[in-house]
Protein backbone atom coordinates (compact mmCIF):
# COMPACT_ATOMS: atom_id res chain seq x y z
CA UNK A 1 0.00 0.00 0.00
CA UNK A 2 3.07 2.28 -0.09
CA UNK A 3 2.33 3.74 -3.50
CA UNK A 4 -1.05 2.30 -4.34
CA UNK A 5 -4.43 1.86 -2.75
CA UNK A 6 -5.03 -1.71 -1.58
CA UNK A 7 -8.66 -2.08 -0.44
CA UNK A 8 -8.17 -5.68 0.67
CA UNK A 9 -5.26 -4.79 2.92
CA UNK A 10 -7.18 -1.86 4.36
CA UNK A 11 -10.07 -4.17 5.25
CA UNK A 12 -7.75 -6.78 6.75
CA UNK A 13 -6.00 -4.23 8.98
CA UNK A 14 -9.29 -2.61 9.97
CA UNK A 15 -10.51 -6.00 11.17
CA UNK A 16 -7.23 -6.62 12.96
CA UNK A 17 -7.82 -3.36 14.84
CA UNK A 18 -11.25 -4.75 15.77
CA UNK A 19 -9.59 -7.94 16.96
CA UNK A 20 -7.20 -5.95 19.15
CA UNK A 21 -10.19 -4.19 20.70
CA UNK A 22 -11.85 -7.53 21.36
CA UNK A 23 -8.73 -8.87 23.04
CA UNK A 24 -8.65 -5.78 25.25
CA UNK A 25 -12.32 -6.19 26.17
CA UNK A 26 -11.83 -9.87 27.04
CA UNK A 27 -8.94 -9.00 29.34
CA UNK A 28 -11.04 -6.40 31.18
CA UNK A 29 -14.05 -8.72 31.42
CA UNK A 30 -12.10 -11.70 32.73
CA UNK A 31 -10.07 -9.82 35.33
CA UNK A 32 -12.56 -7.19 36.55
CA UNK A 33 -13.90 -7.38 40.09
CA UNK A 34 -17.27 -5.65 39.96
CA UNK A 35 -20.65 -6.64 38.54
CA UNK A 36 -20.51 -3.59 36.26
CA UNK A 37 -17.54 -5.01 34.37
CA UNK A 38 -19.14 -8.44 34.17
CA UNK A 39 -22.33 -7.12 32.54
CA UNK A 40 -20.46 -5.07 29.96
CA UNK A 41 -20.61 -1.51 31.34
CA UNK A 42 -17.10 -1.09 30.03
CA UNK A 43 -15.51 -0.08 26.76
CA UNK A 44 -12.25 -0.16 24.84
CA UNK A 45 -10.89 2.11 22.11
CA UNK A 46 -7.72 2.35 20.01
CA UNK A 47 -6.32 5.68 18.85
CA UNK A 48 -3.34 6.48 16.67
CA UNK A 49 -0.43 8.66 17.79
CA UNK A 50 -2.47 11.79 16.98
CA UNK A 51 -5.35 10.67 19.20
CA UNK A 52 -7.61 9.75 16.24
CA UNK A 53 -9.67 6.63 16.84
CA UNK A 54 -8.85 3.65 14.63
CA UNK A 55 -10.77 0.89 16.37
CA UNK A 56 -13.72 0.89 18.73
CA UNK A 57 -15.12 -1.61 21.18
CA UNK A 58 -17.48 0.90 22.71
CA UNK A 59 -20.88 2.36 22.08
CA UNK A 60 -20.94 5.60 20.13
CA UNK A 61 -21.71 7.81 23.12
CA UNK A 62 -18.69 6.38 24.94
CA UNK A 63 -16.53 7.12 21.90
CA UNK A 64 -17.75 10.71 22.05
CA UNK A 65 -16.66 10.87 25.69
CA UNK A 66 -13.28 9.35 24.83
CA UNK A 67 -12.76 11.96 22.10
CA UNK A 68 -13.16 14.73 24.64
CA UNK A 69 -10.76 12.99 27.03
CA UNK A 70 -8.13 12.41 24.33
CA UNK A 71 -8.16 16.10 23.44
CA UNK A 72 -7.33 16.90 27.09
CA UNK A 73 -4.66 14.17 27.23
CA UNK A 74 -2.88 15.56 24.19
CA UNK A 75 -3.08 19.11 25.51
CA UNK A 76 -1.68 18.15 28.91
CA UNK A 77 0.89 15.46 28.13
CA UNK A 78 2.04 16.05 24.55
CA UNK A 79 5.76 15.23 24.31
CA UNK A 80 6.05 14.04 27.92
CA UNK A 81 4.71 10.49 27.72
CA UNK A 82 7.09 7.54 28.06
CA UNK A 83 6.83 3.74 27.67
CA UNK A 84 5.05 2.24 30.68
CA UNK A 85 3.04 5.37 31.50
CA UNK A 86 -0.62 4.91 32.40
CA UNK A 87 -3.08 7.76 32.82
CA UNK A 88 -6.19 7.74 35.01
CA UNK A 89 -9.20 10.06 34.63
CA UNK A 90 -12.78 10.47 35.82
CA UNK A 91 -13.17 14.27 35.72
CA UNK A 92 -16.42 15.32 34.01
CA UNK A 93 -14.78 18.65 33.27
CA UNK A 94 -11.96 16.88 31.45
CA UNK A 95 -14.31 14.98 29.16
CA UNK A 96 -15.70 12.10 31.24
CA UNK A 97 -19.41 11.47 31.83
CA UNK A 98 -19.48 11.54 35.65
CA UNK A 99 -17.07 10.58 38.42
CA UNK A 100 -17.98 6.88 38.76
CA UNK A 101 -16.88 6.44 35.12
CA UNK A 102 -13.13 5.87 35.27
CA UNK A 103 -10.93 5.75 32.18
CA UNK A 104 -7.45 4.33 31.77
CA UNK A 105 -5.34 5.70 28.91
CA UNK A 106 -1.97 4.23 27.96
CA UNK A 107 0.47 5.39 25.26
CA UNK A 108 1.78 2.63 23.00
CA UNK A 109 5.40 2.74 21.86
CA UNK A 110 6.93 0.63 19.11
CA UNK A 111 10.71 0.62 18.77
CA UNK A 112 10.84 3.81 20.83
CA UNK A 113 8.23 5.70 18.80
CA UNK A 114 4.79 6.72 20.05
CA UNK A 115 2.39 4.99 17.64
CA UNK A 116 -0.96 4.70 19.42
CA UNK A 117 -3.05 4.97 22.56
CA UNK A 118 -5.15 2.27 24.20
CA UNK A 119 -8.16 3.38 26.23
CA UNK A 120 -10.42 1.41 28.55
CA UNK A 121 -13.37 2.52 30.65
CA UNK A 122 -15.80 1.08 33.17
CA UNK A 123 -18.33 2.33 35.70
CA UNK A 124 -17.29 1.87 39.36
CA UNK A 125 -19.78 1.12 42.10
CA UNK A 126 -18.36 3.91 44.25
CA UNK A 127 -16.16 6.99 43.96
CA UNK A 128 -16.42 8.34 47.50
CA UNK A 129 -18.30 11.55 48.20
CA UNK A 130 -21.45 12.28 50.12
CA UNK A 131 -23.50 9.34 48.86
CA UNK A 132 -22.51 5.77 48.07
CA UNK A 133 -22.30 5.21 44.34
CA UNK A 134 -21.47 8.79 43.42
CA UNK A 135 -24.44 9.59 41.22
CA UNK A 136 -27.33 10.72 43.33
CA UNK A 137 -28.91 13.97 42.16
CA UNK A 138 -29.02 15.42 45.67
CA UNK A 139 -25.50 16.83 45.37
CA UNK A 140 -25.36 20.48 44.34
CA UNK A 141 -21.64 20.85 43.60
CA UNK A 142 -18.97 18.68 42.04
CA UNK A 143 -17.06 18.73 45.34
CA UNK A 144 -19.77 16.61 46.98
CA UNK A 145 -19.79 13.90 44.33
CA UNK A 146 -16.55 12.09 45.06
CA UNK A 147 -12.87 11.94 44.20
CA UNK A 148 -12.24 13.98 41.05
CA UNK A 149 -9.28 12.68 39.04
CA UNK A 150 -8.20 15.31 36.49
CA UNK A 151 -6.12 13.04 34.17
CA UNK A 152 -3.08 12.02 36.20
CA UNK A 153 -0.20 9.61 35.68
CA UNK A 154 -1.02 6.46 37.65
CA UNK A 155 2.03 4.63 36.32
CA UNK A 156 5.25 6.36 35.33
CA UNK A 157 7.67 4.35 33.19
CA UNK A 158 6.02 1.14 34.38
CA UNK A 159 5.98 1.95 38.10
CA UNK A 160 2.74 2.61 39.93
CA UNK A 161 2.39 5.85 41.85
CA UNK A 162 1.35 4.39 45.18
CA UNK A 163 0.54 7.84 46.56
CA UNK A 164 -2.24 8.22 43.97
CA UNK A 165 -3.48 4.69 44.72
CA UNK A 166 -3.46 5.29 48.48
CA UNK A 167 -5.24 8.63 48.12
CA UNK A 168 -8.06 7.09 46.10
CA UNK A 169 -8.30 3.96 48.27
CA UNK A 170 -8.70 6.13 51.37
CA UNK A 171 -11.71 7.88 49.84
CA UNK A 172 -13.78 5.11 48.25
CA UNK A 173 -16.02 2.69 50.10
CA UNK A 174 -14.72 -0.52 48.51
CA UNK A 175 -11.04 0.06 47.71
CA UNK A 176 -10.23 -3.57 46.85
CA UNK A 177 -12.92 -3.69 44.18
CA UNK A 178 -12.09 -0.19 42.96
CA UNK A 179 -8.39 -0.86 42.46
CA UNK A 180 -9.16 -4.33 41.11
CA UNK A 181 -11.28 -2.86 38.32
CA UNK A 182 -8.55 -0.33 37.51
CA UNK A 183 -6.01 -3.16 37.33
CA UNK A 184 -8.35 -4.98 34.95
CA UNK A 185 -8.50 -1.93 32.67
CA UNK A 186 -4.73 -1.59 32.77
CA UNK A 187 -4.50 -5.27 31.78
CA UNK A 188 -6.78 -4.47 28.84
CA UNK A 189 -4.53 -1.62 27.76
CA UNK A 190 -1.43 -3.80 28.07
CA UNK A 191 -3.08 -6.49 25.98
CA UNK A 192 -3.84 -3.89 23.32
CA UNK A 193 -0.23 -2.69 23.38
CA UNK A 194 1.00 -6.24 22.90
CA UNK A 195 -1.32 -6.92 19.96
CA UNK A 196 -0.58 -3.58 18.27
CA UNK A 197 3.13 -4.32 18.51
CA UNK A 198 2.59 -7.58 16.65
CA UNK A 199 0.51 -5.76 14.04
CA UNK A 200 3.28 -3.20 13.46
CA UNK A 201 5.87 -5.96 13.25
CA UNK A 202 3.72 -7.55 10.56
CA UNK A 203 2.86 -4.54 8.39
CA UNK A 204 5.37 -1.86 9.31
CA UNK A 205 4.83 1.77 10.33
CA UNK A 206 4.18 3.16 6.84
CA UNK A 207 1.29 0.82 6.07
CA UNK A 208 -0.06 1.31 9.60
CA UNK A 209 0.02 5.12 9.30
CA UNK A 210 -1.52 5.06 5.82
CA UNK A 211 -4.35 2.83 7.07
CA UNK A 212 -5.05 5.21 9.97
CA UNK A 213 -5.28 8.11 7.53
CA UNK A 214 -7.53 6.19 5.17
CA UNK A 215 -9.98 5.17 7.92
CA UNK A 216 -10.41 8.83 8.89
CA UNK A 217 -10.98 9.98 5.32
CA UNK A 218 -13.34 7.11 4.51
CA UNK A 219 -15.47 7.87 7.58
CA UNK A 220 -15.71 11.51 6.52
CA UNK A 221 -16.76 10.64 2.97
CA UNK A 222 -19.38 8.15 4.17
CA UNK A 223 -20.80 10.59 6.73
CA UNK A 224 -21.04 13.39 4.18
CA UNK A 225 -22.79 11.01 1.78
CA UNK A 226 -25.33 10.12 4.50
CA UNK A 227 -25.97 13.79 5.26
CA UNK A 228 -26.57 14.55 1.58
CA UNK A 229 -29.58 12.21 1.78
CA UNK A 230 -31.24 14.70 4.18
CA UNK A 231 -33.33 17.33 2.37
CA UNK A 232 -31.56 20.66 2.98
CA UNK A 233 -33.26 22.81 5.57
CA UNK A 234 -33.82 23.24 9.29
CA UNK A 235 -35.59 20.75 11.55
CA UNK A 236 -36.36 21.26 15.21
CA UNK A 237 -37.72 19.47 18.24
CA UNK A 238 -38.45 20.35 21.84
CA UNK A 239 -38.89 18.21 24.92
CA UNK A 240 -39.18 19.04 28.62
CA UNK A 241 -37.34 17.26 31.39
CA UNK A 242 -39.43 17.00 34.53
CA UNK A 243 -36.85 16.79 37.34
CA UNK A 244 -34.38 19.44 38.52
CA UNK A 245 -32.82 17.07 41.04
CA UNK A 246 -34.27 18.90 44.01
CA UNK A 247 -37.86 17.63 43.82
CA UNK A 248 -39.28 20.97 42.76
CA UNK A 249 -42.90 20.42 41.65
CA UNK A 250 -44.00 21.40 38.16
CA UNK A 251 -40.51 21.50 36.69
CA UNK A 252 -40.30 21.55 32.87
CA UNK A 253 -36.71 22.08 31.70
CA UNK A 254 -36.63 22.61 27.92
CA UNK A 255 -34.35 20.59 25.66
CA UNK A 256 -34.28 22.37 22.30
CA UNK A 257 -32.53 21.06 19.21
CA UNK A 258 -32.28 22.66 15.79
CA UNK A 259 -30.82 20.53 13.04
CA UNK A 260 -29.54 22.35 9.96
CA UNK A 261 -28.69 20.25 6.90
CA UNK A 262 -26.56 22.10 4.35
CA UNK A 263 -25.31 19.99 1.46
CA UNK A 264 -22.93 17.51 3.15
CA UNK A 265 -22.63 19.18 6.57
CA UNK A 266 -24.85 19.11 9.63
CA UNK A 267 -25.18 21.68 12.41
CA UNK A 268 -26.72 20.62 15.71
CA UNK A 269 -27.74 23.71 17.69
CA UNK A 270 -28.79 23.32 21.35
CA UNK A 271 -29.37 27.05 21.91
CA UNK A 272 -32.43 27.63 24.08
CA UNK A 273 -31.91 24.58 26.28
CA UNK A 274 -32.49 25.25 30.00
CA UNK A 275 -29.77 26.83 32.15
CA UNK A 276 -27.88 24.42 34.39
CA UNK A 277 -29.54 23.56 37.67
CA UNK A 278 -28.22 22.99 41.20
CA UNK A 279 -29.30 19.36 41.26
CA UNK A 280 -26.95 16.81 39.73
CA UNK A 281 -28.90 16.11 36.54
CA UNK A 282 -26.64 18.28 34.36
CA UNK A 283 -24.95 16.51 31.45
CA UNK A 284 -21.27 17.41 30.89
CA UNK A 285 -20.15 18.38 27.42
CA UNK A 286 -18.36 15.13 26.56
CA UNK A 287 -21.48 13.14 27.30
CA UNK A 288 -23.70 15.52 25.32
CA UNK A 289 -21.30 15.24 22.41
CA UNK A 290 -21.49 11.45 22.58
CA UNK A 291 -25.29 11.48 22.62
CA UNK A 292 -25.40 13.62 19.49
CA UNK A 293 -22.92 11.37 17.71
CA UNK A 294 -25.01 8.33 18.68
CA UNK A 295 -28.02 9.56 16.76
CA UNK A 296 -26.14 10.73 13.68
CA UNK A 297 -24.20 7.47 13.61
CA UNK A 298 -27.49 5.60 13.07
CA UNK A 299 -27.87 7.05 9.56
CA UNK A 300 -24.29 6.27 8.47
CA UNK A 301 -23.10 3.00 6.94
CA UNK A 302 -22.42 0.41 9.66
CA UNK A 303 -18.88 -0.29 8.38
CA UNK A 304 -17.79 3.26 9.28
CA UNK A 305 -15.73 3.78 12.42
CA UNK A 306 -16.77 6.52 14.80
CA UNK A 307 -13.59 8.54 14.50
CA UNK A 308 -12.37 12.05 13.78
CA UNK A 309 -13.35 11.69 10.14
CA UNK A 310 -16.91 10.83 11.12
CA UNK A 311 -17.26 14.05 13.14
CA UNK A 312 -15.66 16.44 10.63
CA UNK A 313 -18.98 17.19 8.88
CA UNK A 314 -20.72 17.83 12.23
CA UNK A 315 -20.85 21.17 14.02
CA UNK A 316 -22.27 21.33 17.54
CA UNK A 317 -23.47 24.62 19.04
CA UNK A 318 -23.85 24.01 22.77
CA UNK A 319 -23.73 27.20 24.87
CA UNK A 320 -21.94 26.91 28.19
CA UNK A 321 -23.95 27.12 31.39
CA UNK A 322 -26.88 24.93 30.34
CA UNK A 323 -28.09 21.53 31.54
CA UNK A 324 -26.26 20.05 28.53
CA UNK A 325 -22.98 21.92 29.07
CA UNK A 326 -22.69 23.02 32.71
CA UNK A 327 -19.97 25.22 34.15
CA UNK A 328 -17.74 23.90 36.92
CA UNK A 329 -18.51 23.12 39.71
CA UNK A 330 -21.99 22.12 38.57
CA UNK A 331 -22.98 18.67 39.83
CA UNK A 332 -23.41 16.01 37.12
CA UNK A 333 -23.53 12.65 38.93
CA UNK A 334 -27.19 11.92 38.07
CA UNK A 335 -26.90 12.95 34.43
CA UNK A 336 -28.08 9.66 32.88
CA UNK A 337 -31.87 10.20 32.67
CA UNK A 338 -31.42 13.60 31.03
CA UNK A 339 -28.77 12.13 28.73
CA UNK A 340 -31.18 9.42 27.55
CA UNK A 341 -33.78 12.12 26.93
CA UNK A 342 -31.24 14.03 24.85
CA UNK A 343 -30.59 10.93 22.73
CA UNK A 344 -34.33 10.42 22.31
CA UNK A 345 -34.71 14.03 21.16
CA UNK A 346 -31.82 13.66 18.72
CA UNK A 347 -33.39 10.61 17.11
CA UNK A 348 -36.74 12.37 16.90
CA UNK A 349 -35.35 15.46 15.17
CA UNK A 350 -33.51 13.20 12.72
CA UNK A 351 -36.78 11.35 12.13
CA UNK A 352 -38.33 14.64 11.00
CA UNK A 353 -35.56 14.95 8.46
CA UNK A 354 -35.58 11.27 7.43
CA UNK A 355 -39.00 9.86 8.36
CA UNK A 356 -38.48 6.63 6.44
CA UNK A 357 -35.14 5.87 8.08
CA UNK A 358 -35.28 6.72 11.78
CA UNK A 359 -37.42 5.14 14.49
CA UNK A 360 -37.80 5.53 18.25
CA UNK A 361 -34.51 4.76 20.04
CA UNK A 362 -35.87 3.02 23.14
CA UNK A 363 -35.69 3.18 26.91
CA UNK A 364 -33.36 1.69 29.46
CA UNK A 365 -30.35 2.28 31.64
CA UNK A 366 -32.59 2.16 34.72
CA UNK A 367 -30.94 0.64 37.76
CA UNK A 368 -30.73 0.19 41.47
CA UNK A 369 -27.59 0.80 43.51
CA UNK A 370 -27.48 -1.07 46.83
CA UNK A 371 -24.93 -0.19 49.52
CA UNK A 372 -24.60 -2.05 52.80
CA UNK A 373 -22.12 -3.71 55.12
CA UNK A 374 -21.21 -7.36 55.14
CA UNK A 375 -21.35 -9.49 58.28
CA UNK A 376 -17.68 -8.71 58.97
CA UNK A 377 -18.23 -4.95 58.69
CA UNK A 378 -16.88 -4.34 55.19
CA UNK A 379 -18.61 -1.88 52.86
CA UNK A 380 -20.32 -3.69 50.00
CA UNK A 381 -22.19 -2.31 47.02
CA UNK A 382 -23.61 -3.42 43.71
CA UNK A 383 -25.55 -1.99 40.80
CA UNK A 384 -28.18 -3.87 38.86
CA UNK A 385 -28.84 -2.26 35.48
CA UNK A 386 -31.62 -3.33 33.17
CA UNK A 387 -33.22 -2.15 29.99
CA UNK A 388 -36.67 -1.66 28.48
CA UNK A 389 -36.32 -1.96 24.73
CA UNK A 390 -36.53 -0.23 21.38
CA UNK A 391 -39.44 1.75 20.10
CA UNK A 392 -41.32 1.15 16.88
CA UNK A 393 -39.46 1.68 13.60
CA UNK A 394 -40.59 2.67 10.11
CA UNK A 395 -40.63 -0.94 8.91
CA UNK A 396 -40.32 -3.08 12.06
CA UNK A 397 -41.58 -3.50 15.60
CA UNK A 398 -39.56 -2.43 18.57
CA UNK A 399 -37.56 -5.06 20.44
CA UNK A 400 -38.45 -6.01 24.02
CA UNK A 401 -35.98 -5.94 26.92
CA UNK A 402 -32.80 -4.89 25.10
CA UNK A 403 -30.46 -1.94 25.54
CA UNK A 404 -31.47 1.26 23.75
CA UNK A 405 -30.05 2.01 20.31
CA UNK A 406 -26.39 3.12 20.59
CA UNK A 407 -26.19 2.06 24.25
CA UNK A 408 -23.46 -0.47 23.47
CA UNK A 409 -22.96 -3.95 24.83
CA UNK A 410 -24.14 -3.24 28.38
CA UNK A 411 -27.25 -5.19 29.25
CA UNK A 412 -29.24 -6.68 32.08
CA UNK A 413 -27.11 -8.96 34.28
CA UNK A 414 -28.26 -12.55 34.80
CA UNK A 415 -30.32 -13.12 37.93
CA UNK A 416 -28.01 -15.96 39.01
CA UNK A 417 -24.94 -13.72 38.89
CA UNK A 418 -26.53 -10.98 40.97
CA UNK A 419 -27.83 -13.40 43.61
CA UNK A 420 -24.60 -15.38 43.82
CA UNK A 421 -22.46 -12.37 44.64
CA UNK A 422 -24.78 -10.05 46.57
CA UNK A 423 -27.25 -10.15 49.50
CA UNK A 424 -30.40 -9.98 47.37
CA UNK A 425 -33.03 -12.26 45.86
CA UNK A 426 -34.62 -11.31 42.55
CA UNK A 427 -38.19 -12.51 42.95
CA UNK A 428 -39.56 -11.47 39.56
CA UNK A 429 -38.24 -10.40 36.18
CA UNK A 430 -40.16 -10.08 32.94
CA UNK A 431 -42.33 -7.94 30.66
CA UNK A 432 -45.71 -6.40 31.46
CA UNK A 433 -48.46 -6.97 28.89
CA UNK A 434 -50.45 -4.06 27.41
CA UNK A 435 -47.68 -1.53 28.04
CA UNK A 436 -46.33 -1.16 24.51
CA UNK A 437 -46.89 1.90 22.41
CA UNK A 438 -49.51 0.74 19.90
CA UNK A 439 -48.74 1.20 16.24
CA UNK A 440 -48.49 -0.38 12.84
CA UNK A 441 -45.12 -1.35 14.27
CA UNK A 442 -45.50 -1.54 18.03
CA UNK A 443 -43.04 -0.34 20.64
CA UNK A 444 -41.42 -2.49 23.32
CA UNK A 445 -43.21 -3.65 26.45
CA UNK A 446 -42.32 -2.44 29.92
CA UNK A 447 -39.71 -4.56 31.68
CA UNK A 448 -39.96 -5.12 35.43
CA UNK A 449 -37.68 -6.47 38.15
CA UNK A 450 -38.38 -7.12 41.82
CA UNK A 451 -35.69 -7.39 44.49
CA UNK A 452 -35.87 -8.73 48.07
CA UNK A 453 -32.99 -7.52 50.24
CA UNK A 454 -31.25 -9.81 52.71
CA UNK A 455 -29.29 -7.15 54.60
CA UNK A 456 -30.09 -3.61 55.73
CA UNK A 457 -28.79 -0.86 53.52
CA UNK A 458 -29.54 2.05 51.22
CA UNK A 459 -31.01 1.67 47.75
CA UNK A 460 -30.76 4.33 45.08
CA UNK A 461 -33.23 3.83 42.21
CA UNK A 462 -32.59 5.52 38.87
CA UNK A 463 -35.58 5.85 36.54
CA UNK A 464 -36.78 7.72 33.49
CA UNK A 465 -40.16 8.44 31.87
CA UNK A 466 -42.03 8.70 35.17
CA UNK A 467 -44.41 11.45 34.05
CA UNK A 468 -43.67 12.02 30.34
CA UNK A 469 -44.13 8.88 28.22
CA UNK A 470 -42.18 7.74 25.20
CA UNK A 471 -44.48 9.09 22.53
CA UNK A 472 -45.17 7.40 19.23
CA UNK A 473 -44.29 8.54 15.73
CA UNK A 474 -46.37 8.79 12.55
CA UNK A 475 -49.61 8.14 14.44
CA UNK A 476 -48.27 5.58 16.91
CA UNK A 477 -49.31 5.58 20.56
CA UNK A 478 -47.17 6.24 23.66
CA UNK A 479 -45.65 3.58 25.87
CA UNK A 480 -46.65 3.12 29.51
CA UNK A 481 -44.87 5.13 32.20
CA UNK A 482 -42.18 3.84 34.56
CA UNK A 483 -42.94 3.37 38.24
CA UNK A 484 -41.33 2.32 41.52
CA UNK A 485 -43.02 0.47 44.36
CA UNK A 486 -41.54 -0.03 47.85
CA UNK A 487 -42.91 -3.02 49.75
CA UNK A 488 -42.29 -3.36 53.49
CA UNK A 489 -44.15 -5.50 56.03
CA UNK A 490 -46.76 -6.29 53.40
CA UNK A 491 -47.50 -2.63 52.67
CA UNK A 492 -46.99 -1.27 49.15
CA UNK A 493 -46.02 2.37 48.57
CA UNK A 494 -45.74 3.89 45.12
CA UNK A 495 -42.72 6.17 45.27
CA UNK A 496 -42.83 9.79 44.04
CA UNK A 497 -42.00 10.35 40.36
CA UNK A 498 -38.39 11.43 40.83
CA UNK A 499 -35.61 10.22 38.54
CA UNK A 500 -33.49 9.23 41.56
CA UNK A 501 -34.86 7.81 44.80
CA UNK A 502 -33.02 6.99 48.02
CA UNK A 503 -34.73 4.29 50.10
CA UNK A 504 -33.56 2.72 53.36
CA UNK A 505 -34.30 -1.02 53.38
CA UNK A 506 -34.40 -3.72 56.04
CA UNK A 507 -34.01 -7.47 55.49
CA UNK A 508 -37.17 -8.69 53.78
CA UNK A 509 -38.05 -5.35 52.17
CA UNK A 510 -38.74 -5.38 48.46
CA UNK A 511 -38.58 -2.93 45.58
CA UNK A 512 -40.43 -3.34 42.28
CA UNK A 513 -39.19 -1.24 39.38
CA UNK A 514 -40.94 -0.99 36.02
CA UNK A 515 -39.14 0.49 33.00
CA UNK A 516 -41.39 2.45 30.68
CA UNK A 517 -42.75 1.01 27.46
CA UNK A 518 -41.75 2.66 24.20
CA UNK A 519 -43.78 4.45 21.56
CA UNK A 520 -45.23 2.79 18.50
CA UNK A 521 -44.71 3.76 14.87
CA UNK A 522 -47.63 4.28 12.48
CA UNK A 523 -51.39 3.92 12.79
CA UNK A 524 -52.32 0.93 15.03
CA UNK A 525 -55.33 0.23 12.79
CA UNK A 526 -52.91 -0.63 9.99
CA UNK A 527 -51.14 -3.35 11.95
CA UNK A 528 -51.33 -6.79 10.38
CA UNK A 529 -54.06 -8.68 12.30
CA UNK A 530 -51.85 -11.80 12.33
CA UNK A 531 -49.14 -9.84 14.13
CA UNK A 532 -51.73 -8.69 16.67
CA UNK A 533 -52.82 -12.31 17.12
CA UNK A 534 -49.19 -13.39 17.63
CA UNK A 535 -48.79 -10.79 20.40
CA UNK A 536 -51.97 -12.12 22.07
CA UNK A 537 -50.78 -15.73 21.84
CA UNK A 538 -47.40 -14.77 23.32
CA UNK A 539 -49.06 -12.89 26.20
CA UNK A 540 -47.74 -9.49 25.14
CA UNK A 541 -51.16 -7.92 24.78
CA UNK A 542 -54.63 -8.90 25.94
CA UNK A 543 -57.64 -9.75 23.76
CA UNK A 544 -59.29 -6.56 24.99
CA UNK A 545 -56.31 -4.45 23.92
CA UNK A 546 -56.23 -6.15 20.53
CA UNK A 547 -59.82 -5.06 20.03
CA UNK A 548 -59.69 -1.61 21.61
CA UNK A 549 -56.32 -0.40 20.32
CA UNK A 550 -55.77 -2.31 17.08
CA UNK A 551 -59.34 -2.97 15.97
CA UNK A 552 -58.68 -6.72 15.81
CA UNK A 553 -61.31 -9.13 17.15
CA UNK A 554 -59.79 -12.36 18.47
CA UNK A 555 -61.87 -15.49 18.94
CA UNK A 556 -60.93 -16.36 22.52
CA UNK A 557 -61.96 -20.00 22.23
CA UNK A 558 -59.95 -20.81 19.11
CA UNK A 559 -57.36 -18.02 19.38
CA UNK A 560 -57.73 -16.86 15.82
CA UNK A 561 -58.65 -13.60 14.11
CA UNK A 562 -62.34 -13.02 13.41
CA UNK A 563 -61.84 -11.34 10.03
CA UNK A 564 -65.43 -10.22 9.57
CA UNK A 565 -65.72 -8.47 12.94
CA UNK A 566 -62.21 -7.02 12.55
CA UNK A 567 -63.24 -5.38 9.28
CA UNK A 568 -66.31 -3.90 10.95
CA UNK A 569 -64.31 -2.67 13.95
CA UNK A 570 -61.66 -0.97 11.86
CA UNK A 571 -64.19 0.72 9.65
CA UNK A 572 -65.62 2.47 12.72
CA UNK A 573 -62.35 3.78 14.13
CA UNK A 574 -60.80 7.10 13.24
CA UNK A 575 -57.62 6.09 11.46
CA UNK A 576 -55.75 9.02 12.99
CA UNK A 577 -56.39 8.12 16.64
CA UNK A 578 -53.40 6.62 18.45
CA UNK A 579 -54.11 4.19 21.27
CA UNK A 580 -53.22 4.93 24.86
CA UNK A 581 -51.51 2.21 26.94
CA UNK A 582 -53.69 0.61 29.59
CA UNK A 583 -50.97 -0.01 32.16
Amino acid sequence: MKNRFDPLLIEVIKNEFASVNEEMAIAVYRTGRSLMVKIGDSATVLADSRGRFIGEGASVFQVGVFMSVMEKVLDKFSGTLRPGDVLLANDPYSGMGHMPDVAVIAPVFWRGQLVAFTLTYSHHTDIGGRFAGGFTILCTESFEEGVRIPIVKFYQAGRRDDAVADLIAANVRNPQEWLGDVDAKIAGCRRGEQELGLLLDKYGPEVYAATCDYLQDYAERATRAAIRAIPPGQYSTEDFFEDDGLGTPGVALPIRIKLRAESDALTIDLTGTAPQVKGAINVPYGMTRGGIYSAVRAIVSPDVLTNDGFVRPLRIINPEGTILNPRFPGAVGGRAPLFFRLMDSMFRVLAKAMPDRVGIPGEGGDLIHFSSRSADGRNVAFMDVFCGGWGGRPTKDGIDAVAPVSFGAAGTPPVELVEREHPVVIEAFGNLPDTEGAGKHRGSLSTFRKWRFLRPGTVMIRSNRLTRPSTGMAGGGPGALSKNVFISAGRETVLPPHTHQLVEVKPGDRILHVVSGTGGYGNPMERDPQQVLADVVEGKISIDRARDCYGVEIDSAELKVDNRRTTVLRSRVDANTAAEPTA
